[in-house]
This record gives structure tokens, C-alpha cells and sequence, in this order.
């Protein structure tokens, strides 16, 4: 009796693990199928440009994106991109990787100028250039991922999009169902608050491993998982009221729609919001 209880448990700790093996390539597939329809930046090298490390790849900037890199360099990088009368700056380092910068200004005459640190907070002109950026489609710059939304086809944040919307249709019920993932299992981190440096950059795979940040994680882990879906998402800096913070817009069925997820967990009741900037 005993041999045969035994043998009984191994054939189904055996088709358990079978199971779960049939289960996971099925996610798998899912999750390969879902990466390859997702918008990700490539630098096609077919609009370049150079001085001397810096090299600057505008091939598809009628996607609403550019991207740069420079050679390993220890001096500070800064690129400004300008279109009519907004300007936008970022930090970007000088590791030999390509980083991306959205085109969120719309169409036009984009100025693009690069700035290398000459001495502490002083920087100098290292190029500058100027594209014609006539995009698509308006919603292209809030699809890819950028600096401010840093992802790759990889990280865990789309991998848990992708799972997390398995088998749903529409883009009202992907929203529904990241929504409710964020609203029920972040918190915000005050501890972080309190610490955070100028300069600072959300890193969503982290942000989702401890289930915590402030605003500007939150969101963009809200922005990450969205756009994984195909969902046009902005990241939104400025005030709610008069706190410095950051917010989603969610475009859902032609229209934009305001999501503060940070509020909403904190039952936080926001009269009014001011946009600085947006990403």
C-alpha cells in the first residue's frame, strides 16, 4: 500500500510540474507575441549625425523620438532640444549606450544642442543641429519608452503588463486592470521622499520588486505598463495644488484622460493641477 501511495504522489508532483511547465510556455509565447508588437526605439543610422564621440541617430523622429550616445567620457552631458518657443533639457551620460528623448513638442523645427561639462556646473557647446520633425501621429512620443519611461522589451514591469492584460480586448479593460494592480499593491514611500536628489531617474523594475516609490515612480511604472499594451500614456510633471509632483494622461478611445494614481492611493483630494512639463 505504502509503494503504491508512493508511486501515486510522484506521478502527480510529475504532471504538477508538467503542468506548470505547459502553463509557463504558454505566458512565454503570450509574452513574445505581446514584445513584438510593442514600440521600441531603434537606431537606424540612416539620419546621423556627429562631432566627434557624440553621435546623434534622428532616423526616426517622424516616431517622435531621437536617440544619442557618447563615447565613455567622465565629463557631464546635457542635450537640449528645442521647438518654437519650448525648450526641454536632460542630463544624458556618457557611457557609449544609446539613451532615448522624446520629440513631445510637436511638428516642426527641432534644435538640437549637446553641452559637455567644462568645469563643475559650467558646461560648453559640443553641437548643435537642427531637424524637421513631422510626426505620424500626435501620440507616437508617449508609446516608446525614454528616459523619464526607461523599459526594454525584458524588464519585469512589461512582463507583468503583459500578464496582467493576458486576454483582455480593449483598451479601457488593459487600463482597468493595470489600475487596479497599482491601486492595490503600491504604497507610497515616504521614507524615499525625503531622500530623493536632484537629477533623480525612476528605475520601474525596482519600483515593482518593492511595491513602493514616490509620484514620479508610480507613475512612471504606470506609463510603462500602459505603453507595453499600445496604451498612449504621458508622464506629467508639475503641482497638484501646491505640491510638487507627477501624474499620468491616459489616452483612451481619442481622448485624454488624467490618471494620479499616487493621489488615489493616498485619498488625496487635488483641486487643481499645473503641467511644467510632460514626457
Amino acid at each position: 500500500m505504502n509503494a503504491i501511495t508512493t508511486a501515486s504522489r510522484k506521478q502527480q508532483k510529475q504532471l504538477a510540474l508538467l503542468l506548470a511547465l505547459v502553463v509557463l510556455s504558454s505566458v512565454m509565447v503570450c509574452a513574445l507575441n505581446a514584445a513584438a508588437d510593442m514600440f521600441l526605439p531603434l537606431a537606424a543610422g540612416e539620419i546621423v549625425f556627429q562631432e566627434g564621440d557624440l553621435l546623434i541617430d534622428a532616423s526616426h523622429c517622424n516616431q517622435g523620438y531621437l536617440m544619442a550616445k557618447h563615447e565613455p567620457n567622465k565629463k557631464g552631458l546635457k542635450i537640449r532640444l528645442s521647438c518654437g518657443k519650448a525648450s526641454l533639457s536632460y542630463d544624458f551620460a556618457a557611457d557609449g549606450e544609446y539613451e532615448v528623448f522624446p520629440l513631445q513638442l510637436g511638428n516642426g523645427k527641432y534644435k538640437v544642442e549637446v553641452f559637455q561639462q567644462a568645469s563643475g556646473r559650467k558646461y560648453k557647446p559640443l553641437m548643435d543641429t537642427t531637424i524637421e520633425v513631422e510626426l505620424t501621429s500626435d501620440t507616437l512620443p508617449y508609446l516608446f519608452p525614454n528616459q523619464y519611461v526607461d523599459y526594454t522589451d525584458d524588464s519585469d514591469a512589461v512582463i507583468k503588463s503583459i500578464e496582467l492584460c493576458h486576454g483582455l480586448e480593449t483598451d479601457w479593460e488593459k487600463y482597468q486592470a493595470i489600475y487596479r494592480y497599482m491601486a492595490n499593491h503600491m504604497v507610497y514611500d515616504f521614507d524615499k521622499a525625503r531622500k530623493v536628489s536632484t537629477g533623480y531617474l525612476p528605475v520601474v523594475d525596482d519600483v515593482l520588486y518593492a511595491q513602493k516609490g514616490i509620484c514620479f515612480d508610480l507613475s512612471a511604472l504606470m506609463a510603462t505598463m500602459l505603453r507595453t499594451q499600445g496604451i498612449p500614456t504621458q508622464l506629467v510633471i508639475g503641482y497638484a495644488d501646491r505640491i510638487y509632483h507627477a501624474w499620468n494622461l491616459v489616452y483612451l478611445d481619442g481622448v485624454w484622460y488624467r490618471c494620479d494614481i499616487t493621489s488615489d492611493i493616498m485619498c488625496m483630494d487635488v483641486k487643481r493641477y499645473t503641467t511644467e512639463r510632460y514626457y
